[in-house]
C-alpha cells in the first residue's frame, strides 16, 4: 500500500529485547519472524473473507456477483483480479529495528486500493473489510501479539543456549 501504517503495540517487547540480546546482530531475524507472523494473518484474513478483530466481511451485493461471473473474474470478496488477495503479493521486509510487511499494489483505478478497502470509504460506498491485524488506532491484535512474544522468545531461548 501507498500509505506507511506504523504498527503499535510491540514497542517496549522489543526494547526488553533489546536488553536480553544484541539487536544489530539478532535483530532482522527478530523482526523476520515478527513480519512473517503478521503477512500470515494477512493471507488468513483474505483466504477466509473476514477480520481478525470483526469477523466475516460484509457480503458482495448480488449486482456486483454478477458483474464478475460476466467479467470472468474470481468471485471471492476482494478476490477480484488477486492483485490483494494473493499471497504471493504481500512480503515481509525486516530490518534489525523494524519491519515492513506490504503488498506491490499500491493504486487501482485511481485511488489507494489496500486502504479503501482497509478502512473502507464512504465517498465511494465501499465498506470497510479489514484485512491487516490492526485495529483502528493502529495497534496489533492481541493473537498476533501473542505468537511474535512466543517465537520471539524461544529465538532469545536458542540463541542464548549456545
Amino acid at each position: 500500500m501507498s500509505e506507511y501504517i506504523e504498527i503499535k503495540g510491540l514497542e517496549s517487547f522489543f526494547k526488553a529485547c533489546d536488553k536480553l540480546v544484541d539487536m544489530d546482530k539478532h535483530g532482522k531475524s527478530i523482526m523476520a519472524g515478527a513480519g512473517e507472523s503478521i503477512r500470515n494473518s494477512i493471507i488468513d484474513s483474505f483466504a477466509n473473507e473476514r477480520s481478525i478483530f470483526n469477523g466475516k466481511w460484509q457480503s458482495l451485493k448480488p449486482a456486483t456477483i454478477k458483474q464478475k461471473v460476466k467479467d470472468g473474474k474470481n468471485k471471492g470478496i476482494l478476490k477480484r483480479d488477486g492483485d490483494l488477495s494473493e499471497p504471493k503479493n504481500w512480503q515481509s521486509e525486516p530490518t534489525k529495528s523494524g519491519v515492513e510487511v506490504f503488498n506491490n499494489i499500491q493504486t487501482k483505478n485511481g485511488f489507494k486500493y489496500g486502504l479503501v478497502h482497509q478502512y473502507g470509504s464512504k465517498k465511494k460506498n465501499i465498506p470497510a473489510r479489514a484485512f491487516l491485524p490492526i485495529d483502528n488506532n493502529n495497534v496489533l491484535h492481541q493473537s498476533i501479539r501473542s505468537v511474535i512474544y512466543k517465537d520471539t522468545k524461544d529465538f532469545i531461548a536458542k540463541i542464548t543456549k549456545k
